[in-house]
């Protein structure tokens, strides 16, 4: 999945760069506004509107019929009956679309999350690392840690049982840090220096297809002796909007949300 990861997140490179000198939260809400568009563009493509609208017509249909016939037992129960049939059938003919929005719901979410979820390398904050070895943990002399961009802050701390080895890192500016352990080489913090970069939280040197869903985690080199994976104790972001924090999560959703709705009332899309 190497060249398909890399070829979508040149794509969001792309369409974010040009505001990667605003705050990050303008990246933010344009990516969420056009995916609430495009995700309602698509569920009008593969959905069956005709099919849908029938449906909805029916089943206000059966609600009167129970509403008009409340002092008639078995009326209402033959239309709350036909009701379930209807509703059921209405959402059998949903899961198509949404099956259909799955995936690339995921690939967005991902990118949004490895761009906007935490805050990069801050200078001379310390960030924690945690490596993993697969197998056994070398010995204390053999351990060899080099960092460029960033310093190391004593103690190396190693943790037998879990065969994982902890350190803390202090960037020497704001730009992204190097990290060479045992061999293995990783990034920390930011790929660029603009909002809207990817910011690297963790490497992994198992190939997986999950690996195209979690662009924060670097797929490195696996190296004999050196760990097979890493993760870093990065800030996580909050956006402040009408004087409360947001999570990047709150956002996405709810402008998305909103941008959705107005889509489907401006295409006339039936849901």
């Amino acid at each position: 999945m190497g060249p398909a990861s890399a070829s979508l997140n040149a794509l969001f490179d792309a369409l974010l760069y040009p505001l990667g000198g605003l705050p990050a939260f303008w990246g933010l809400l344009l990516v969420s506004l056009l995916s609430g568009i495009g995700m309602i563009a698509v569920f009008k493509a593969v959905s069956d509107q005709e099919r849908i609208a029938d449906l909805r017509r029916r089943m206000g249909g059966e609600i009167l019929g129970i509403l008009l016939h409340v002092s008639s037992p078995g009326t209402v129960l033959r239309f709350a009956g036909r009701l379930i049939r209807s509703n059921t059938v209405y959402l059998s003919c949903l899961l198509k679309p949404l099956l259909v929005m799955a995936l690339p719901f995921m690939l967005v979410w991902g990118q949004l999350e490895a761009r906007y979820g935490a805050e990069g390398m801050e200078e001379q904050v310390p960030v924690t690392v945690t490596v993993q070895f697969r197998d056994e943990l070398p010995a204390r002399e053999d351990m060899l840690v080099q960092l460029t961009g960033a310093g190391l802050v004593p103690p190396l701390v190693m943790v037998q049982a879990l065969d994982q080895v902890s350190f803390r890192v202090v960037a020497e500016s704001r730009a992204d840090a190097e990290l060479l352990v045992n061999g293995t080489a990783a990034g920390i913090g930011r790929t660029g220096e603009w909002n809207g970069s990817r910011v690297l939280r963790g490497f992994d040197a198992a190939p997986s297809l999950w690996r195209l869903f979690t662009p924060h985690v670097q797929v490195v080199r696996r190296v004999s002796g050196g760990p097979d994976s890493g993760w870093y104790s990065l800030e996580g972001r909050d956006y402040s909007i009408f004087g409360w924090h947001w999570s990047w999560t709150a956002v996405f959703l709810v402008f998305s949300m909103l941008s959705a709705l107005a889509g489907a009332r401006f295409l006339r899309v039936r849901i």
